[in-house]
């Protein structure tokens, strides 16, 4: 993983909003020209552009994530021990993702910077520098999918998962990719199709497979499709949905809550079925989720 500060010292770490070189002095960054400053908090650059209303509204949301996952750090609830074995289970991602993962980001040789936008608080390769909106565990640098800290076509590979359903204007974040990304480099990107209402900063869509290629496209975005598919098959979709039908529309909080938990256990062995469905060609209809492998090409 390329450091921060080689990042600044070769130049592609930049201001997010004039695009200008920064350099270290004492416990910030600061840019050539001296007009724009960046606190640097526990080793992690603070890299967000200056707060429009927008802006203002994704820093609120920002706050609210940050005590979630540190209230699901604490947890000893059943729910999020289930959670955990469910991730240290696997979610039987369909081997075209697998592949083009490992195309995009495995592939790359020592001093490369490849960036996740959307990144923490689990590190998917050792290779990768997290970017996200706030400092949480393992993200190397805080900042903004609406103005990467980066210089024009200094990065090498970009992975994006989850994150794209989280922003309202997702077509702005797939621009910045574009262009933070060097010629003939590639990007990753996992998008939920069925899923529920998650997360912060908001959550405004989906994509079906059909949808998350068009935002990707050379006519709209400027990438060369590679591969898309799905990611994250039906029996995940179908379990998820189920278990927070539960938790949300039974009735009392209690018993809502306990039935849950019940279905997260009994599902838990049935994951697996995702390992055979996702080699149906019609398994994007109930996918959980969907990829795109893409270049930006000369």
């Amino acid at each position: 993983m390329l450091s921060i500060r080689e990042q600044v010292k070769k130049g592609k770490l930049v201001c997010p909003m004039t695009r200008q070189r920064l350099h270290f002095r004492e416990n910030i960054l600061e840019t050539t020209d001296g007009h724009h400053q960046y606190a640097i908090k526990g080793g992690v650059p603070i890299l967000l552009p200056q707060m429009g209303q927008e802006e203002s509204d994704l820093e609120q949301e920002r706050e609210r994530m940050e005590r979630e996952y540190a209230q699901l750090g604490r947890s000893s609830s059943l729910r999020a021990l289930l959670s955990r074995l469910a991730v240290r289970s696997g979610d039987y991602r369909s081997r075209g993702a697998k592949e083009a993962f490992e195309q995009v980001i495995g592939g790359q040789g020592v001093g490369a910077l490849c960036l996740t936008v959307g990144g923490g608080p689990l590190r998917m390769h050792p290779n990768l520098v997290n970017l996200n909106i706030g400092p949480f565990p393992n993200v190397d640098v805080v900042g903004d999918a609406y103005a990467l800290p980066y210089g024009d076509g200094v990065v090498d590979a970009i992975y994006c998962e989850a994150v794209l359903e989280h922003l309202e204007f997702p077509e702005r974040a797939v621009s910045e990719i574009y262009r933070v990304l060097h010629f003939g480099k590639q990007v990753f990107a996992a998008t939920p199709f069925i899923q529920p209402f998650h997360g912060y900063p908001g959550h405004y869509q989906n994509f079906t497979l059909v949808g998350h290629r068009r935002l990707f496209e050379r006519e709209r975005a400027g990438f060369k499709i590679l591969s898309a598919g799905v990611c994250v098959g039906p029996t995940v979709a179908l379990l998820d949905t189920m278990v927070v039908f539960a938790r949300e529309y039974l009735p009392s909080y209690l018993f809502s809550r306990i039935a849950a938990n019940v279905l997260r256990l009994i599902f838990l062995p049935l994951r697996p079925l995702d390992f055979f469905l996702n080699r149906r060609s019609s398994a994007h209809i109930l996918a959980s989720s969907t990829y795109v492998h893409a270049v930006k090409a000369e």
